[in-house]
């Protein structure tokens, strides 16, 4: 039987070393030339265009922890974290996915299966790694679920970022400023939140687990990596299928789409659908903030730094 020993707060573990960090940091410098390179080849318009709601949504997830606020190193650290090094390794291994699937499957076939069932497990490792390196470098300020909310969503936000320069541009390239427009609506405003919901999932229970003295407790993030997925593939394969529908609208069923989305498709459609599909998920997450604040309001409230 699970006492209340079980369930207080472990102590926190030292500081890590500075050989630590300075491994660390050399590591990122390999993904930190691919990000360079990458976003330096972008026009300034797509890059301030997937930026400018990153930043706006970042703000917001760092409020959820104000009573207890994280360090801006921290922050910066998780934000660019997901930005360079999780989305360096899902990009590198989504590549070497595909090439592999397309020898077992059709080139029509290869990607859509490797998009919709392969690349969540990959990107949702990827980025779960990343925060666990993150929670190791950080330790002692690490202190339970919120925390982990709100670096988990962080890390989500910043490889949305980069995710969506690349879809951006094909925006671009396919319909001009007006595609552009529409892109930023629909990938950077309505589905912006979708990556730091699935990584917040992690990072609950990680945060969760790292200062329990639950036993079995490292089970729980390796089962909320699991619906993370889960949600990660349910979008991919599901919920961005029925979203291109709606926007294609074609007037006969397997007709061309339309030339353009209809307003009822963009303003009620589009938004419906992106929250049934990640409203869940966000609500589940709400619902753990609000437990942890208020466990947070019987503690001293403390001011972290690094």
């Amino acid at each position: 039987m699970t006492t209340l020993e079980t369930l207080e707060p472990r102590a926190h573990a030292p500081a890590p070393r500075r050989w630590a960090i300075a491994l660390a940091l050399c590591v990122a410098v390999g993904p930190t030339l691919w990000f360079v390179r990458f976003v330096s080849d972008v026009p300034g318009t797509i890059v301030l265009a997937a930026i400018a709601p990153a930043l706006v949504y970042a703000w917001l997830i760092v409020q959820i922890d104000r009573a207890e606020p994280e360090p801006l190193l921290a922050l910066i650290a998780a934000l660019l974290g997901g930005a360079i090094i999780a989305a360096y390794l899902s990009h590198t291994i989504n590549g070497w996915l595909l090439a592999w699937v397309g020898t077992l499957a059709s080139a029509d076939d290869a990607r859509p299966l490797a998009a919709g069932f392969g690349a969540p497990v990959v990107e949702e490792i990827a980025k779960a790694g990343t925060l666990l390196v993150l929670f190791a470098l950080i330790t002692s300020k690490v202190d339970g679920a919120l925390d982990g909310i709100v670096y988990g969503a962080l890390i989500g936000m910043g490889f949305a970022f980069t995710e969506n320069v690349i879809y951006l541009t094909f925006a671009v390239l396919q319909g001009g400023p007006s595609g552009l427009l529409q892109a930023v609506y629909i990938r950077a405003l309505l589905g912006g939140f979708n990556h730091a919901a699935f990584t917040a999932t992690t990072g609950a229970a990680l945060g969760w687990a790292w200062v329990s003295a639950t036993r079995g407790r490292w089970l729980v993030p390796v089962v909320a990596l699991g619906l993370a997925i889960i949600q990660h593939v349910v979008w991919n394969a599901v919920a961005s299928n029925a979203i291109n529908g709606v926007l294609c609208g074609p007037e006969l069923v397997g007709g061309p789409c339309r030339p353009h989305p209809s307003e009822t498709s963009l303003l009620l459609a589009v938004p419906l659908l992106t929250a049934i599909f990640i409203g869940p998920g966000i609500v589940t997450l709400g619902a753990i903030t609000v437990l942890s604040r208020g466990r947070a309001a019987r503690r001293p409230i403390l001011t972290k730094s690094i």
